[in-house]
């Protein structure tokens, strides 16, 4: 159920500007402040999706997710030997999907979200390459909470790169970048707030 005031459409900041970041093998667009007044969508995320603790595959071994997630959208999405069934969108990521494309100009099917409760919430370094995102995925990423840096490491192992997406954030990720790049979320003893990140994606085929 969306309320009047936890409408996204009413939170748009107006004539946001977008930052085009040139990496090495890949690119970045950011908005800092897509989404205004986000204390009222937060909320609504954390109460009205479905969130559980997911499972892994690492080496052989099974593992919990450090996090909560969701995932929502009209296709199955595997990653990690996990499988993740294709769930109806609910109303409100619905709408946040719809700006997210109308910004971003690419169309989107499904979305991942995060729920990092603490600091020792985390996701390990990663990319986003499974091959039913095809040759170049653009993974788009919007933040609600509290700010938390997001690590960049190029596999020629000497490229780093750091960016910390803010409360109403828009991350893009798009180029090559999921085939040379890995990003994720380090644990941190000092952070105590909550964190929700929607990475909306574009399933091509199951």
């Amino acid at each position: 159920m969306i309320v009047s005031n936890q409408n996204p459409e009413t939170h748009l900041l107006e004539a946001a500007a977008i930052e085009t970041i040139e990496l090495p093998d890949g690119r970045l667009r950011y908005i800092d402040s897509l989404l205004t007044e986000t204390d009222a969508l937060s909320h609504a995320l954390q109460n009205s999706l479905d969130w559980y603790q997911g499972d892994v595959y690492l080496f052989g071994r099974h593992y919990h997710t450090p996090r909560l997630q969701c995932w929502y959208g009209d296709k199955a999405y595997t990653y990690s030997k996990v499988r993740l069934e294709p769930t109806p969108w609910p109303p409100l990521l619905k709408q946040l999907k719809t700006i997210v494309e109308d910004v971003s100009g690419c169309p989107f099917n499904s979305v991942l979200g995060n729920w990092y409760q603490h600091g020792q919430h985390n996701m390990g370094m990663h990319a986003d390459n499974e091959p039913e995102l095809g040759s170049n995925p653009v993974v788009a990423m919007l933040t609600f909470g509290t700010a938390r840096p997001l690590q960049f490491r190029h596999r020629n192992g000497v490229d780093r790169f750091t960016i910390t997406p803010t409360d109403g954030s828009l991350l893009i990720m798009e180029g090559p970048i999921q085939h040379y790049w890995r990003h994720g979320i380090n644990k941190s003893n000092k952070v105590t707030e909550q964190r929700i990140s929607l990475t909306f994606r574009q399933i091509l085929s199951e």
